[in-house]
């Protein structure tokens, strides 16, 4: 009896991890829009802005100098110049790094944050849902 129970439990637990980035409706795999800029919606008077390549990187943005950006605005090297020109004032908060995939699971490296693709134009990351702008 115990190790039906063990077996059971194991079963569900693959299961559950399996099917990590998979759509309910039809069972394929969702993968991100790579190269293209998710938003969340306003907290206070802030955004986040988050971008995914398909070469591994992210780039994640928490700012109130802007509402819209572009991937070429968002992977730059001079981001809080670009900033800057849009509003003088409001603080800006990059942070970028490599993600990686583990069973059809996405983490960012740094700190080994989830970020879920709930459809194919809005994911989960750090608590906050992005859809693509």
């Amino acid at each position: 009896m115990k190790t039906i129970l063990i077996i059971m439990k194991i079963f569900s637990f693959v299961l559950i991890s399996s099917s990590a980035m998979l759509d309910a409706k039809d069972g394929t795999i969702l993968e991100p829009s790579y190269n293209q800029v998710y938003r969340s919606d306003r907290i206070g008077d802030s955004y986040h802005f988050l971008l995914l390549t398909k070469s591994g990187m992210y780039y994640h943005l928490y700012t109130n100098r802007t509402d819209s950006l572009t991937a070429k605005e968002l992977k730059s090297k001079d981001l809080l110049s670009i900033l800057k020109k849009k509003q003088s004032w409001g603080q800006s908060f990059p942070k970028s790094g490599k993600y990686t995939i583990n069973n059809h699971k996405i983490y960012t490296k740094l700190l080994w944050d989830r970020i879920k693709v709930t459809s194919k134009n809005s994911i989960k990351y750090l608590n906050k849902t992005f859809k693509l702008q």
